[in-house]
């Protein structure tokens, strides 16, 4: 079997064939059980994930019906998948299985490989990550059920563990010199994580890295503007040894530098996405 959190809650068979979770109440029975896979899930909880705080009289009997629908989407095996152990029941999950373990697994050997700084390894760990990312974790669960399963802890996590991921793929392709096409995808980032340092330090190096010194300036620029208005802080060293190869060989630049800037007419991160993308 392939569980799939990353993204929409998704089932497959040995065989690749998609498992349909025909209800809602079913998606979110399976999404409490993988959440603690390998791990009894009480009864409370489960109920909690499948009626809120307003379980029913019947809520008992309705749990035990859905608990034998979900076996049998999970095949033949599924009474052997599913048990019940006191103080409720237990989904077993086999070792590259579940989506988000192989997921973290990855990332885990993507930062020993960074730490050596192997970074061919850190590429292929990247992608091996990469390809199971479907979207937002457990992305279409209605809200109240992934409150009542605690579930935000868990999809931040998986998150972060992304956006890490990105930056020490990014800085492997710095390192072997594969700056080459990596503006836009940077330019994005940058944009939708405007307090993120690292890919705006990334951002800047290609840029400068390709010629395009006032850009990676304005890049600086529009950081530390983010970072002293929204927290009271300069950017960090590493950022700040981005800036000196930003103005490295480009005397021009250091008087731009010393200039106090206008105040801005938008975001500088954007205007550089439209001359990147060429505004599509």
């Amino acid at each position: 079997m392939r569980f799939g959190l990353l993204g929409p809650l998704t089932v497959h068979d040995g065989a690749g064939g998609a498992r349909p979770l025909k209800s809602a109440k079913g998606q979110a029975l399976l999404a409490a059980l993988l959440l603690r896979a390998n791990r009894v899930v009480p009864v409370d909880v489960l109920k909690e994930a499948l009626w809120g705080e307003h379980a029913p009289a019947s809520a008992n009997a309705s749990l035990y019906n859905h608990i034998t629908r979900l076996r049998r989407t999970l095949g033949t095996d599924g009474d052997g998948r599913l048990s019940s152990v006191a103080p409720g029941y237990l989904l077993r999950v086999g070792a590259g299985e579940l989506d988000s373990t192989e997921f973290t697994a990855a990332v885990r050997r993507a930062r020993e490989a960074y730490v050596r700084a192997d970074w061919a390894a850190v590429l292929e760990e990247a992608a091996t990550a990469s390809a199971l990312w479907r979207g937002r974790p457990l992305d279409g669960l209605p809200a109240e059920v992934s409150d009542a399963l605690d579930a935000q802890p868990f999809i931040q996590q998986l998150e972060e563990e992304r956006l890490q991921l990105l930056e020490w793929r990014y800085d492997a392709e710095l390192r072997l010199g594969r700056h080459g096409g990596l503006a836009p995808e940077l330019c994005r980032l940058a944009t939708e994580h405007p307090l993120r340092e690292g890919f705006h330090r990334q951002l800047m190096l290609v840029l400068r890295r390709t010629g395009r010194q006032a850009e990676a300036l304005a890049v600086f620029q529009e950081l530390r503007r983010r970072l002293v208005d929204d927290l009271g802080v300069e950017p960090g060293a590493a950022v700040q040894e981005a800036l000196q190869e930003v103005l490295r060989e480009d005397e021009p630049l250091q008087e731009v530098l010393r200039e106090e800037p206008e105040p801005a007419q938008g975001d500088a991160v954007e205007d550089t996405v439209e001359r990147v993308t060429g505004g599509e």
